[in-house]
């Protein structure tokens, strides 16, 4: 195919090219047209980013049904076999994150709060009264929360019904009264505090009034920043995870870059189970406490048996290093998330 796509000059510094020339002898660009179809396209990006070719057929294998394999070979210099841990690595923690980003929507918050109203036909009234009580700019807020199909579906339900039962119920869901006041800037933080108490929707002593009310205003921002910022978070905690490795078997001839190499699999391998794992919650096909025990087991297990070929220990005294390295690496992962989401509120 790069055959057929060679040009005559070159697109980046106009040197001319001769026909056999794969790369620009003037600044090293390769040689390939660039307007292609968008199939062609897409097998590029999956050839030369992902490496979806056979590559990636012989890898996926050994896998999922040899932990500790890929590391093996790839400690033992044999680097073009399989795909590189990184690439890996790369590849299933965007499929995990993207699994995530399907599951919880960034209007997760206003979808909990608004569900503490129990009584499904009064939630309808409200917000169909909200609907009508509200100015435009209140409206789209109310769309983001309910969505405005929804509320049109609504209003057409109840436009030949009786609704003078409804008359008692209040026209703002106690959550949006609070959000709309925390983003009204002639309210004051003294007199949006007192509102805060009222209500039952108060955080942590931990924050001051300004974090808070700022949570609050800019609940979904808060959700997709720190979406965004835990596929960081978790490459960042990588090295912590090697170096526990490292010290457990500080007595074993690897290098820390062997346990690098490791991490990176077993990690690879735990992204790929959760995110199947949250499709499965996604598409109803198993209950949450079923799906996360039955992930949990998989992953530690599969872990377990990783290091247990890598280390040439007994299966005992490598099982108490085991879950010592667990305790200590899930407490981390904790402490990881909770900064994370922190200096998510407090960067909004």
């Amino acid at each position: 195919m790069k055959d057929e796509r060679k040009l005559a000059f070159c697109l980046n510094c106009d040197q001319n090219l001769d026909e056999n020339d794969n790369f620009c002898p003037n600044c090293g660009q390769e040689n390939m047209d660039q307007k292609v179809p968008f199939q062609v396209f897409i097998h590029d990006f999956f050839s030369n980013y992902l490496n979806f070719d056979s590559t990636f057929f012989r890898t996926i294998p050994p896998f999922l049904s040899k932990p500790g394999k890929l590391t093996q070979v790839f400690n033992a210099g044999q680097r073009r076999k399989y795909i590189h841990p990184i690439r890996l690595y790369l590849m299933l923690s965007l499929f995990y994150f993207f699994a995530i980003s399907i599951i919880i929507p960034p209007d997760i918050v206003d979808r909990i709060m608004t569900s503490q109203l129990t009584d499904e036909k009064t939630k309808n009234a409200i917000k169909v009264n909200l609907n009508d009580s509200l100015n435009s700019s209140d409206k789209a807020e109310l769309e983001k929360i309910v969505g405005k199909e929804e509320l049109n579906n609504l209003n057409k339900q109840l436009t030949s019904a009786d609704t003078s039962a409804f008359d008692s119920i209040p026209t703002r869901s106690p959550w949006l009264e609070l959000k709309l006041a925390a983003q009204d800037q002639q309210i004051s933080d003294s007199s949006f505090k007192a509102s805060l108490q009222k209500s039952s929707f108060g955080l942590t002593n931990n924050f001051d009034i300004k974090a808070q009310r700022n949570f609050i205003a800019n609940s979904n921002i808060y959700i997709i920043n720190s979406a965004r910022n835990l596929p960081i978070m978790m490459f960042f905690l990588l090295p912590f995870f090697a170096l526990l490795l490292k010290l457990l078997f500080l007595k074993s001839s690897k290098y820390y870059i062997e346990h690098l190499i490791h991490s990176l699999h077993i990690h690879s391998f735990a992204y790929l189970i959760y995110g199947c794992g949250i499709f499965l919650l996604n598409y109803e096909l198993g209950n949450l406490s079923l799906v996360g025990i039955v992930c949990f087991v998989g992953v530690t297990t599969y872990a377990y048996i990783s290091i247990l070929k890598i280390h040439t220990q007994g299966w005992l005294k490598l099982l108490i290093k085991f879950w010592i390295l667990g305790f200590i690496y899930f407490n981390l992962l904790a402490i990881a998330v909770g900064t994370e989401l922190y200096l998510s509120l407090i960067t909004l």
